[in-house]
């Protein structure tokens, strides 16, 4: 038995451009202090600043933005500006556990993986009332995750 491959060089020319697909939204002039700041400077400038980098990681992750099919300008602004809105949401989140877990100083995905599995199981009694409960009781952390937000249990009961 003899096998020869022979590479697609255009498939491979395809997954690589989707492979390097970068958001980048910003307000920078497209001069600033005399110098031109084309999306490649920008760009440039951008990946050397590692909090920003650390920020906006999630917005490479295929899983967010794979498959994103806008055509309008105005329509692609918009998504960026829902990105960032997110991003900043997420960050509140994550600063605000972050000032009363002081032990720990854990993620925001981390949070979003302990409250994985929680579940809210609805009851309809046979007088027509329904109760709510959880299929399962919350941990202590979980508590104390929604205690450092400022929640209670009862905001899924």
């Amino acid at each position: 038995m003899q096998l020869t491959i022979t590479p697609d060089e255009e498939a491979f020319q395809r997954a690589k451009r989707k492979a390097s697909r970068f958001v980048l939204v910003t307000t920078v002039p497209v001069e600033l202090h005399g110098e031109i700041m084309d999306s490649r400077t920008i760009l440039e400038q951008y990946k050397g600043q590692i909090n920003a980098e650390m920020n906006f990681s999630f917005l490479k992750d295929p899983f967010y933005t794979d498959e994103i099919y806008l055509k309008k300008a105005e329509r692609i602004r918009v998504m960026g500006y829902l990105f960032l809105l997110a991003l900043a949401v997420y960050r509140v989140f994550q600063r605000r556990l972050r000032q009363h877990i002081t032990a720990q100083r854990p993620t925001g995905q981390a949070i979003f993986q302990l409250f994985r599995y929680v579940q809210v199981v609805e009851f309809t009694l046979p007088d027509g009332s329904r109760h709510r409960q959880f299929a399962q009781p919350l941990t202590y952390e979980q508590r104390r995750v929604l205690e450092s937000l400022g929640f209670t249990e009862s905001i899924y009961v």
